[in-house]
């Protein structure tokens, strides 16, 4: 190959047209239109910084706390009677003690000393009366409110003379509390105490049902509980042998789904995944039951735990089934 047939090397113009490196230096004026774009540019950007920093003064400003909190799971605002029906579960299940207040075997703790609390006292109830910068810490009658406004049933107020007392019903992880006036569940009442169904007009329709389904008679009579939990935690139940109270004193378990007569608390709304219990086969072999004054039923299993042998099948939300032994 000649020299004028070897491949040039291809380089790149300058803004003068030189090439590379050896090309001659730009004009001044080609310098002084680099300077003044540049000079353009950041007079812009320092009028875009001004604009923001302006707008931002009212709309970046912090905002003024609000009189309803924000609900940690759904971000949804929570009223001053929800705030205080929190800070009541939490006290008279868990805290009591945490708070340097004395909570009796029965549960209850002297409502006088729970409102003095600064976990207590700090709800302001005026945001809920529509008073706009008010402060108004609970009262009785608050308290009064939430237990009977309380869709579970979840408290109890009481009154010895003139002192008036509150606690929960269940839920509790205080060992201290052992006395809750329970109703214990044997082999000769569980049928009665654990039914959700009443009336021969429900007796007949489950009859026909059965006949439909081919539900035998010894299957109806089984009497079934629930514990509802979520996918995740029933596969760490079946791998673990069973349920257990993790931190409470019991276990919890519904008498029925809800909707069903009678079944008002036990289990979240939300569950995703129903475990069905033999409740007789499960006392056979000497767990002990009880029910709770708002209907949940309690055990602490055998040393602890409730097994695998004693469920029966389960379910999802949508009555699906998932797991049978």
């Amino acid at each position: 190959m000649t020299d004028s047939q070897q491949p040039q090397k291809a380089t790149s113009p300058t803004l003068n047209g030189g090439g590379g490196k050896g090309g001659s230096a730009a004009p001044p004026e080609l310098n002084l239109e680099r300077k003044a774009r540049k000079e353009a540019q950041k007079a812009l950007k320092a009028q875009q910084a001004a604009l923001k920093s302006s707008s931002c003064s009212s709309s970046c400003a912090p905002k003024p706390s609000s009189s309803k909190s924000s609900d940690k799971l759904g971000g949804k605002a929570q009223s001053s009677s929800e705030q205080l029906s929190r800070a009541l579960a939490y006290i008279l299940r868990h805290g009591a003690e945490k708070e340097g207040l004395t909570i009796r075997p029965d549960g209850y703790i002297s409502l006088r000393d729970l409102l003095d609390r600064p976990r207590v006292k700090s709800v302001n109830m005026a945001s809920e009366e529509g008073s706009v910068g008010g402060k108004r810490k609970p009262e009785l009658a608050d308290v009064q409110a939430v237990v009977e406004s309380n869709d579970k049933k979840r408290f109890e107020l009481a009154q010895e003379g003139q002192e008036w007392l509150v606690r929960a019903v269940q839920g509790h992880s205080l060992k201290s509390v052992s006395e809750l006036s329970n109703t214990a569940v044997t082999l000769s009442n569980y049928r009665s105490i654990l039914s959700t169904t009443t009336g021969d007009e429900d007796q007949g329709l489950l009859s026909e049902l059965d006949a439909k389904l081919n539900i035998t008679q010894d299957e109806r009579a089984r009497v079934e509980l629930i514990h509802g939990t979520n996918a995740a935690a029933w596969e760490e139940i079946l791998a673990s042998g069973g349920l257990k109270a993790m931190r409470r004193n019991h276990i919890h378990l519904a008498k029925g789904k809800f909707g069903e007569k009678g079944v008002i608390s036990g289990m979240r709304k939300n569950a995703s995944r129903l475990v069905f219990v033999d409740v007789k086969k499960a006392m056979e072999d000497g767990v002990q039951f009880e029910v709770s004054r708002n209907g949940v039923v309690l055990t602490a299993g055998k040393e602890g735990v409730l097994g695998n042998q004693y469920f029966i099948r389960v379910e999802d939300g949508k009555g699906n089934l998932v797991w049978q032994p």
